[in-house]
């Protein structure tokens, strides 16, 4: 099993340091033919609108929205807004693989960065979530599953093989949430 990360713009090697941690065979993601070698697929953080313009400037979008009929897919932060099937801003040409409404920036800019511990509806104990420039998500179906809120706005959802979150769990010591994205993989390989 290989999860590949979406490579354009963002925070990738951090995930990729995460899935080194696990044990897990991972790809940089930057062009169509590395999906051939992947079974998942994380979109990271970073700035929405540059990777948006970067996913249709490598013609990845097609690429992205077929491969996500028959995998997984995990947005975090901006590529949970770009995996999402509306955001409030128009220059985003989202995935539309789950339908959930993205607000950039919710929780404040750069400078307003946080981390807070949250519950996870499948864990006892808290983990540490960080918010940077971190969108609110609205979920737009009863089908979507919520896994975690923060101040009562959904920051972890999942519809059937796609997941997204509000905040970074590649920032935290906790390695749960991937380790929750490989087991969805593994159980759709």
């Amino acid at each position: 099993m290989t999860i590949g990360v979406l490579a354009l713009q963002g925070d990738f090697s951090l995930h990729l340091n995460v899935l080194s941690k696990l044990k897990v065979s991972s790809v940089l993601v930057k062009k169509t033919t590395d999906f051939d070698l992947i079974n998942g697929l994380i979109i990271p953080g970073g700035e929405s609108t540059v990777i948006s313009l970067l996913i249709d400037k490598f013609n990845l979008y097609k690429k992205i929205k077929d491969f996500a009929i028959d995998h997984c897919v995990y947005g975090t932060c901006a590529g949970a807004i770009l995996v999402s099937s509306e955001c409030d801003d128009k220059k985003i040409n989202t995935l539309n693989l789950i339908k959930v409404k993205s607000l950039r920036n919710f929780y404040g800019r750069q400078i307003n960065s946080f981390s807070k511990k949250i519950n996870i509806n499948f864990l006892k104990n808290k983990i540490n979530a960080s918010f940077i420039r971190a969108p609110k998500l609205t979920s737009l179906s009863k089908k979507n599953k919520i896994l975690a809120h923060y101040e009562n706005n959904p920051v972890l959802l999942q519809y059937k093989n796609i997941l997204v979150s509000s905040f970074h769990p590649e920032l935290s010591s906790s390695t749960i949430i991937h380790e929750y994205f490989i087991k969805m993989v593994k159980n759709n390989v």
